[in-house]
């Protein structure tokens, strides 16, 4: 796709999208291209997802030495909910780094977070190891905290992938088993496993061939 192309498409989606967005308390000017800051993520967003069924947005990080918002045992929070209408953020707990964890959505609408990396003790030691964790958050409730209950991963993974399959069950696969160079081989995680309907990881890490084969990649 050319630039030209790209100048156009912007050009014909901008006005679309500024519609789309308008929240119905303030006028949007659709016949001029432009982004509004409405508010602020209060934490860096490596990851982001609307939860249903209200639209609030998640926001995930990673363990930092600075955030903008505070948790209430003054430490700094790594996750924050963000409400489109009002335009506040919150802030939200994780118990274990979520750096660049996998994640999908649940058939009831929750989301669910796998993998992570490790423990940043001297910057924040309530934050755990996060290589093999998992972690859920949403409901049908007006609140929303990260729930992590403890069960674990078969196997560490770091820049893992998540998919929800037909019947409910989670398939996870690949990662880095410590977050060291791609380019050793035994530092990586060419397999998959399931987490069933309870959530629990049935156990096997099993190698899949296409991964084993394009490795560090």
């Amino acid at each position: 796709m050319n630039l030209r192309i790209l100048e156009y498409l912007f050009y014909c989606l901008a006005p679309v999208t500024s519609a789309l967005f308008n929240d119905g308390d303030r006028h949007v000017d659709v016949s001029v291209d432009y982004f509004e800051l409405a508010g602020s993520s209060g934490v860096p967003a490596m990851h982001a997802a609307v939860l249903p069924p209200d639209g609030k947005v998640v926001f995930l990080d990673k363990v930092e030495n600075y955030t903008e918002l505070l948790l209430p045992n003054k430490r700094y929070a790594y996750s924050s909910l963000y409400d489109p209408i009002s335009h506040q953020s919150s802030p939200l707990s994780v118990t274990t780094n979520p750096f660049c964890c996998g994640g999908a959505f649940l058939p009831d609408g929750r989301l669910v977070t796998i993998g992570g990396n490790a423990p940043l003790l001297w910057l924040d030691p309530t934050v755990d190891d996060g290589f093999d964790a998992i972690r859920y958050i949403g409901s049908n409730s007006s609140t929303y905290n990260w729930i992590e209950p403890g069960n674990k991963l078969g196997s560490k993974r770091w820049y893992a992938s998540a998919q929800t399959l037909s019947n409910g069950d989670v398939f996870v696969a690949a990662g880095s088993l410590n977050g060291l160079n791609p380019g050793n081989y035994s530092n990586n995680n060419p397999t998959y496993e399931i987490l069933g309907s309870d959530r629990v990881s049935k156990g096997k890490s099993i190698p899949m061939e296409i991964l084993v084969e394009t490795q560090p990649y």
